[in-house]
Order: structure tokens, then C-alpha cells, then sequence
């Protein structure tokens, strides 16, 4: 490929279908005269190579110069500049059953290139039960708003691999939740955390708060 179709590329690294489009429409909801706000995607190698994807609502304005947007009508999708090469040729799309998901082909490049990580260290004991009683006494009487509720799977490294139920389990918006919310007070109340990554059946959800 020549640069000068890899610069072009480069420049739509993620398309959003009208199904995606649509589901994100409803978790936008811009207020009245506010800044259109803006889903900035980013994503980082996980465990054993895995891509880990975060999403975050900010607004249009805090786009970089070399970040790239894709204008979605009542808000846009921006992939940081940094990251445009991981999702180029990737997909945000939606699923009746999964919500909002994305296939990116450059994970499994990835993934393989990383095969040779070593393996996570065991469960630590003290560590899972801070979590599971921090996840009762907080985290899911927030959930329960929405009927919904996080289950501790197990713990790998400062990793927390969970699954969300009820009404999170399906959910369009469960990815923006754990991410933006969930983490983000999990990690600094937890130092020894680095990150969640979920491990849920979505495609099992009876009954989604948000299809």
C-alpha cells in the first residue's frame, strides 16, 4: 500500500454503522443547548494480547488536530490520534443481543504477536474480598437503579474479571458503564487494580436495561 493510501486509511480508522448510530443516539442524550458531545473510543493490548477498548462521553471541542471523527449526526465518534492505527479498518456496530460492539481485524494480529506472555498469577484472597464487599456495599445498589448487578469472576494480576446481570446483562450501554463509571471508581479506590475487563454472556440477557 502506498503512503499516500495509508494516510487515507489512516484517516477513517473506524466506520460506525447506522445500527451503532442509532443505539448511541439514545445514550448521547445532549442537553439543550449544550456542546454536542462527542464518544471518544480508544483502545490498549490486553491480557495475552486481547484488545481492550475504552469509551468515554466528552464533547466535539476536546478533539485533538489529529484526532479523527466520524460525524454521527446528534454526535460524533472520535478515535484519539494515537490509537488510529490500531483501529484502522475497524467496525462500531450494534447487535440486538450484544449492544454496542466493535470487530476490529488488528486483534487478532496482536493477539498472536503476544501469545508468548507469561501466565497471570493466582487469586489473592485479602484482595477479592475487599472488592466483592466494596462491589455489595456501593457498586451494585448504584446498578440496582437499573436492575442490574456485577459478580466478581476472578482476579488475575490487578485485573478484575467480572459479570454483569439483570438488567446490565445485554445492556447497549454496559461498555460505556464499566468503563467510564465502574472502573474508573473501582481503580482509584483500589490501587492494586489496574483495570476490569468483562467477561459477560450479553448474548444470554433476558432483559437488558437498554437494547
Amino acid at each position: 500500500m502506498s503512503s499516500t493510501a495509508q494516510q487515507a486509511a489512516a484517516r477513517t480508522a473506524i466506520t460506525v454503522t447506522d445500527a451503532a448510530r442509532a443505539a448511541l443516539r439514545d445514550l448521547a442524550q445532549p442537553e439543550s443547548g449544550a456542546e454536542r458531545p462527542a464518544l471518544f473510543v480508544s483502545v490498549e493490548s490486553g491480557d495475552r494480547g486481547e484488545f481492550r477498548y475504552e469509551f468515554a462521553w466528552r464533547t466535539t471541542a476536546e478533539a485533538g488536530p489529529g484526532d479523527l471523527s466520524t460525524d454521527c449526526g446528534e454526535f460524533t465518534v472520535v478515535v484519539p490520534e494515537a490509537d488510529a492505527g490500531r483501529l484502522a479498518g475497524a467496525t462500531l456496530d450494534a447487535d440486538p443481543q450484544f449492544g454496542v460492539v466493535i470487530s476490529n481485524p488488528n486483534a487478532e494480529s496482536e493477539a498472536a504477536a503476544d501469545s508468548g506472555d507469561a501466565p497471570a498469577g493466582a487469586d489473592d484472597d485479602e484482595l477479592r474480598a475487599s472488592v466483592e464487599k466494596l462491589f455489595a456495599e456501593t457498586v451494585n445498589p448504584a446498578l440496582a437503579s437499573h436492575s442490574g448487578a456485577i459478580k466478581l469472576e476472578r482476579i488475575e494480576d490487578g485485573v478484575l474479571y467480572v459479570s454483569l446481570l439483570g438488567g446490565c446483562q445485554g445492556c447497549s450501554g454496559a461498555a460505556l458503564t464499566l468503563a467510564d463509571g465502574i472502573e474508573r471508581f473501582i481503580v482509584d479506590a483500589m490501587p492494586r487494580i489496574r483495570k476490569i475487563v468483562d467477561v459477560t454472556n450479553h448474548a444470554a440477557g433476558a432483559n437488558p436495561f437498554l437494547r
